[in-house]
């Protein structure tokens, strides 16, 4: 009678055993996925948005397609102004960050005919007030929160209120959790 020699198990018919069950499975799951091959599809370049790192000053809001502020910072860091900033809100979303799918719940407005009754001022030691030439008791609560946002960006320990024609909003802080 013959006998067979049992070999131990070593590290290295470990990994030799692993390394054949790998590549059985990989071929079992190769075959048989029911997808057929299709060409590619062009689709054009992704859109890019710079994604403002902590306590990255100077970041304009802008609104996804689905309600929520995305910041975008100031490429002329740090923008500390809450004046320039605000003009680079009211200008709305450049083309990189409309390609991105980013846009404003703001009015439209003409910057040269408009743009010059926009400011900010400080209204007491932790408030700051936004004037805008354009109603501010009609926007929508996420247009409100790009204003005070955006305006908060530059200056963290200030409440924000929006001086309109028709009313004054506010105090408010930027929540960006909503």
């Amino acid at each position: 009678m013959t006998r067979t020699r049992i070999r131990p198990w070593t590290p290295a018919r470990i990994r030799t055993a692993a390394a054949a069950g790998a590549l059985l499975l990989g071929a079992v799951g190769l075959t048989g996925c029911g997808i057929k091959p299709t060409g590619v599809i062009e689709s054009g370049a992704a859109g890019k948005v710079v994604v403002p790192g902590p306590g990255t000053r100077g970041t304009v809001y802008f609104v996804t397609a689905d309600g929520r502020l995305f910041p975008v910072p100031d490429r002329d860091q740090p923008s500390r102004s809450p004046a320039l900033i605000l003009v680079k809100l009211l200008m709305g979303p450049d083309e990189e960050a409309r390609a991105a799918g980013l846009e404003t719940r703001l009015p439209p407005l003409d910057i040269k005919k408009q743009g010059a009754s926009a400011g900010t001022k400080v209204l007491s030691d932790d408030t700051i007030g936004v004037g805008l030439p354009f109603k501010v008791g009609t926007l929508s609560e996420v247009a409100r929160r790009q204003l005070v946002c955006t305006i908060a960006s530059t200056e963290p320990d200030y409440k924000v209120v929006l001086l309109g024609p028709d009313a004054d909003i506010g105090p408010a802080r930027c929540e960006l959790d909503r």
